[in-house]
């Protein structure tokens, strides 16, 4: 009887062993299924990053004259680009982002479809005539706006921009301009408030430019155009700083006076760093007119732009 007790018990004790036994393999083989699913999933979509890459960068390479020379100027090894065309590696962040700024592109754009990016790429392409994109100069051109990010990281941020004003005789105008990095390119805003000299709390004119930056040969130049009457451009040209951190950079700005007469002018010009961005309101709200001896202009300033006679050269009959 007791042998009898003791060989249901085992059975009753087997049955539970195997049922648990049944479900840890079950549990395994749907892990198993699990992995494997993921992994081709992972390996499906390494595949299409990898063709979307090497499609996008065929249809680059297309609008190309020479891609040893492009590789030369990115500083990207031919072959080691080759195997990018070919699909048999991925591009780095690293050279993603060289492979754009080259461009004129974002990074992120490479890896779009391929039919999405055709579309984006050409509709840019096609806004410039083919004769002015292979021309020479255009190119030479655009190598300097393309090179201009890297090579003026240090500079970005919001200035005070002072210089004599073109409307206010004698009068220092300090305005706000912004350099920022947008689109592979340096670009900038510039604001200008003219108060009304009969109400100081109320503004005669407000004006805004928009525009680009240009590194070149240890200078910066700037051009820009006003974004309300389309009637006007100015160009800047900037020194570079050596000492750091930068506080201010001197120049010259050259533009048309907002007059009935609408003269060419040229003056001296400062920028003074205050942020490192991005544009607020109360940076802005400090664009006004001030007299030369105010007490918020940097001394600096003030005497660069006191240190001779000529505050302003006009130009026209």
């Amino acid at each position: 009887m007791l042998m009898l007790m003791l060989f249901h018990n085992m059975n009753i004790e087997w049955h539970h062993l195997s049922y648990s036994l049944n479900l840890f393999i079950l549990y395994v083989v749907m892990l198993m299924n699990n992995v494997q699913e993921r992994t081709k999933n992972m390996t499906q979509g390494r595949a299409e990053l990898i063709n979307h890459i090497q499609q996008n960068l065929i249809t680059l390479i297309s609008s190309c004259r020479s891609v040893a020379d492009m590789c030369r100027k990115i500083d990207i090894n031919r072959q080691q680009f080759n195997k990018y065309l070919a699909g048999q590696h991925i591009p780095s962040q690293k050279v993603l982002q060289k492979i754009a700024r080259y461009f004129m592109i974002e990074a992120k754009d490479l890896l779009i479809n391929p039919n999405d990016f055709k579309y984006l790429y050409e509709g840019l392409e096609n806004e410039i005539p083919t004769t002015v994109r292979y021309s020479r100069q255009f190119n030479d051109f655009l190598q300097i706006a393309r090179a201009t990010p890297e090579l003026m990281e240090e500079y970005l941020g919001v200035y005070y921009r002072y210089h004599y004003s073109s409307i206010y005789k004698g009068k220092i105008l300090r305005s706000i301009t912004y350099l920022y990095r947008k689109d592979a390119l340096v670009q900038y805003v510039t604001i200008e408030h003219f108060p009304d000299l009969n109400n100081c709390k109320k503004n005669a004119f407000k004006f805004r430019y928009d525009g680009f930056c240009f590194m070149l040969g240890g200078r910066i130049f700037m051009v820009d155009m006003e974004e309300k009457q389309y009637n006007e451009m100015t160009f800047s040209i900037l020194t570079t700083q050596h000492r750091y951190p930068i506080r201010f950079l001197y120049g010259i700005l050259s533009g048309i006076a907002s007059t009935s007469f609408r003269q060419p002018f040229a003056t001296k010009m400062s920028f003074q760093l205050i942020d490192h961005g991005p544009l607020k309101k109360h940076h802005i709200q400090n664009a006004t007119i001030l007299d030369i001896n105010d007490e918020s202009i940097p001394f600096e300033i003030k005497e660069y732009l006191l240190e001779d006679s000529s505050k302003t050269l006009w130009g026209g009959a």
